[in-house]
């Protein structure tokens, strides 16, 4: 085998917070280096992470106490056992290299940001907050310990992570400039797959004409990708499959190739996005943690949201009057879509 192509790297992107109008919506990009023996030619095609992995993770709740969790965010975690929730959301971060206890939250992921994500006009978004630690005990370590042992013996790895967090004053400006809510998600995306081949900013995944392949939770229910994939990154773009489950591409450079594929339920067939999923909810529940935190040490007695639709609205009901008084911008607080 050609030295310079033994490796594929598998990155999976997904987000969580598109649908609330308060707090940011939080993307994040998740990239594993696999050998390529073992990694299907077909866009995204299912491998079997799970049974690579299956002697330290799990989708199973009921193994949860003795392997990790590893799911859709939504599998994961649920409001009625949030301790418990966050807990297993944490441990994405973990298994990805981050730790989250060793310092503030915000400062451990510096190295991990896609573009800047302190935002100076969200007084309660201080990047010098600490979160009260969940406990990292003896049986969560050796969960842990397992989950790198297994994928040294499996072969896989180095991993790669990066985090994109866009707050509502961004948010609503690029929905202005677009007229189109899905912008936020596709800029974003395009930013994960400009990093994945290393046309964008910083320094890419590509190494030694290493092969790329990319699944992304399907956006804003559209099926058919090939201008756009063609306007942002260049090359020759090939459509494959284009569904209402998935929709596959190639796209061919002079010195390398990427394969994409957007799928309705990524987040529930492939490792790498079912973690992206993990930590970008995770991000987004720490964020609100601090929101609800800096509104409750202003209004007495003000009762925490989760920032979507319905809740959004009684919350707003109670803050509104005073956001003069505290200067805040309601499009500092509020996404419009």
């Amino acid at each position: 085998m050609d030295a310079k192509n033994e490796w594929v790297w598998h990155i999976g992107i997904d987000e969580a917070g598109y649908g609330p109008n308060l707090g940011p919506l939080v993307q994040a990009a998740v990239a594993i280096r696999v050998p390529r023996e073992k990694f299907g030619a077909t866009p995204g095609e299912i491998v079997p992470w799970w049974d690579w992995l299956e002697d330290s993770t799990t989708r199973e709740k009921r193994k949860a106490g003795k392997k990790l969790l590893v799911d859709d965010s939504k599998e994961v975690f649920s409001a009625g056992k949030r301790e418990e929730g966050l807990q297993r959301l944490e441990n994405a971060l973990f298994m990805l290299g981050i730790n989250p206890l060793d310092k503030n939250l915000w400062a451990s992921l510096a190295p991990y940001w896609i573009e800047p994500a302190f935002e100076k006009n969200e007084p309660w978004h201080d990047p010098g907050l600490s979160f009260p630690e969940i406990e990292l005990n003896p049986e969560r370590q050796k969960q842990l310990d397992a989950w790198n042992t297994n994928l040294a013996a499996a072969g896989l790895g180095p991993i790669h992570v990066r985090i994109r967090m866009v707050f509502p004053k961004a948010f609503n400006l690029a929905v202005d400039q677009s007229g189109s809510k899905a912008t936020v998600l596709t800029d974003g995306v395009g930013k994960f797959l400009q990093w994945g081949i290393g046309a964008g900013e910083g320094p890419g995944l590509i190494q030694s004409g290493d092969g790329v392949q990319a699944v992304v939770d399907k956006l804003g229910g559209r099926d058919r990708y090939r201008p756009w994939l063609g306007s942002l990154l260049g090359g020759w773009v090939t459509p494959g499959e284009e569904s209402l489950g998935k929709s596959t591409y190639r796209i061919t450079f002079p010195e390398r190739e990427l394969a994409v594929s957007f799928e309705s339920k990524a987040d529930q067939n492939h490792m790498p996005v079912a973690l992206a999923s993990m930590v970008a909810k995770y991000l987004r529940e720490r964020h609100m943690d601090a929101f609800n935190l800096w509104w409750q040490s202003k209004i007495e007695g003000v009762e925490p949201t989760a920032g979507y639709p319905q809740d959004a609205k009684r919350f707003l009901e109670i803050v509104g009057p005073r956001l003069s008084e505290l200067a805040v911008p309601m499009d500092v607080l509020w996404r419009q879509r």
